[in-house]
């Protein structure tokens, strides 16, 4: 006897990401899982989709949600077109700030700006401290209340893996990269509860389409928040949580080992940062910068303090990530693989940007999976040539078709905050290799231009696998929990022009609406 679903949802046209069944119509959920697929059941419920595309919940790779709350608070800079034009934001925004605010923004980028000069002393005209993080985050431009607040001068020592940008006779100039920037990041104060800013992230998730996130980097204290709402029931996107671990720094995270604390909350996975960022000029390189000659990048990590630790994490049973946007430093990652053997331990590589051809192949051969952001493709196509000029750029960046022909598991993300989390705007970049205003007209190195399917299942049944949870998401499958994004259009067979303006009509976890478009 069949027991009858707690929801019907009929009518649709569910992309099922499951081979074996293609395409659904009617789906039944029982106490949160799919129950029955294509059968002619009543359900204690029953809606009607009238001829919606029903897909898996989809997955975000890399999202810091923590921290995508926090920049909701944030001065918004991601509009500015000139150095004038922030100034004017900060300027008008101060108005309103009492004088011991910090003021905080984010998303500025000035490659494209005339004047490229940026100096402390240009935000100066505010008494206040401030701290405006560039679109990549690993860099940061303050003044000079906040470089005396955080005591950095001429004597100040750059922090390993971390660079203190100085004039020419060693003063800082405001400009502070990586661990450097840490400095004063660490010295502002957080004026909001730190469980709203997750529930803010979670909100927007759920708005998008998100039903799980891999947060890309949480400490103890962020994991506390994490284990409270979990405790309460209260989380309302499923969390698989990558443990932070910096060098030379104590982990009670590492040494507690995986934690598995229910269908919405784990701790399986450790984080770490073997580079920084490329357009902050951070990402390790095996060549200079081509408009930084004297500039390889920088390296966290040496393998004298690596290696041991990524043996430590494979003992204790933890998956590991490793941020590496550079090819020096993608090589130095698959290098310490290779040494640890990761084979079938489904080892990440965070970002993967900018690759060497030598390496490309070992992902595959190393069981290394890549875990990338298509729509930074897109918002760093306009400036990354001059980092490293057009041959390395066109050869070595974001090859996502390049790696998937050589059998490498790719997931995607959207490294929220610094890009919108929208995984539709993610699923048209790597489909497309254009911005949202279809540019170029053929893609930016359209060779690396994916199919619609192999973009879906990046954000759907490879980044399931990717947190070890194939078995229970990542597509509509009887058996698995009931996790779907209702969209009005199909994103396999759509003009892929219309993809960034859709909107998600329904989100549902666990078989319940978690949020509705009306």
């Amino acid at each position: 006897m069949v027991d009858t679903p707690d929801l019907v949802l009929k009518n649709g046209t569910f992309i099922t990401m499951d081979p074996a069944y293609p395409v659904a119509h009617t789906i039944g959920i029982k106490n949160g899982k799919i129950s029955s697929i294509d059968e002619d059941l009543k359900g204690k419920e029953t809606i009607d989709l009238k001829g919606a595309f029903v897909y898996p919940g989809f997955i975000d790779t890399h999202l810091h949600l923590f921290y995508s709350g926090i920049a909701k608070s944030y001065l918004q800079l991601d509009s500015c077109t000139d150095k004038t034009a922030l100034l004017n934001k900060v300027k008008e925004h101060s108005a309103s700030c009492k004088s011991e605010d910090w003021i905080l923004g984010i998303g500025w980028c000035e490659d494209t700006w005339p004047d490229k000069y940026l100096h402390a002393t240009d935000l100066d005209f505010v008494s206040n401290p401030v701290l405006l993080r560039r679109n990549d985050t690993h860099l940061v431009w303050v003044n000079s209340k906040a470089l005396q607040l955080a005591g950095i001068d001429e004597n100040t020592v750059d922090p390993f893996g971390g660079k203190i940008i100085r004039d020419a006779i060693g003063k800082p100039t405001g400009l502070l990269i990586d661990r450097a920037a840490q400095i004063v990041s660490n010295i502002i104060p957080v004026n909001n509860s730190p469980i709203d800013f997750i529930q803010k992230a979670s909100d927007e998730c759920l708005e998008k389409g998100i039903t799980t996130i891999h947060d890309a980097s949480i400490d103890e204290m962020q994991f506390t928040l994490f284990q409270q709402l979990a405790f309460a029931n209260a989380l309302k996107v499923r969390c698989y949580l990558m443990g932070k671990v910096n060098i030379d720094e104590e982990n009670s995270l590492l040494e507690a080992g995986p934690q598995d604390l229910g269908p919405y909350l784990k701790l399986r996975c450790l984080k770490l940062w073997i580079d920084g960022a490329m357009g902050s000029r951070g990402a390790a390189l095996m060549e200079p910068y081509s408009d930084d000659i004297d500039n390889k990048g920088l390296l966290l990590w040496d393998d004298e303090r690596l290696i041991p630790l990524l043996q430590r994490a494979k003992e204790k049973g933890f998956q590991v990530a490793i941020h590496a946007i550079g090819d020096r430093a993608s090589n130095d990652v698959l290098n310490a693989y290779e040494k640890i053997g990761v084979k079938n331990l489904r080892w990440r590589i965070e970002h993967a940007q900018q690759l060497i051809e030598s390496d490309i192949a070992r992902f595959y051969e190393l069981g290394v999976i890549a875990s990338m952001q298509p729509l930074h493709a897109t918002t760093d196509m306009s400036w990354l040539e001059f980092r490293v000029g057009k041959e390395r750029a066109n050869k070595g960046a974001f090859l996502l078709n390049t790696l998937l022909k050589h059998n490498t598991l790719l997931v995607g993300g959207s490294d929220a905050p610094v890009v919108d989390m929208n995984p539709l705007l993610g699923i048209h970049a790597a489909i497309t290799r254009q911005t949202i205003h279809h540019q170029p007209e053929e893609g930016w190195t359209p060779n690396e231009k994916i199919s619609a399917y192999d973009a879906l299942k990046m954000y759907t049944i490879n980044a399931a696998y990717a947190s070890f949870q194939e078995h229970e998401l990542g597509s509509i499958t009887k058996g698995k929990l009931a996790d779907f994004v209702v969209l009005p259009d199909n994103l396999l067979t759509c003009d892929p022009k219309k993809i960034p303006s859709l909107k998600v009509l329904q989100t549902y976890v666990s078989g319940k609406l978690a949020y509705s478009l009306v």
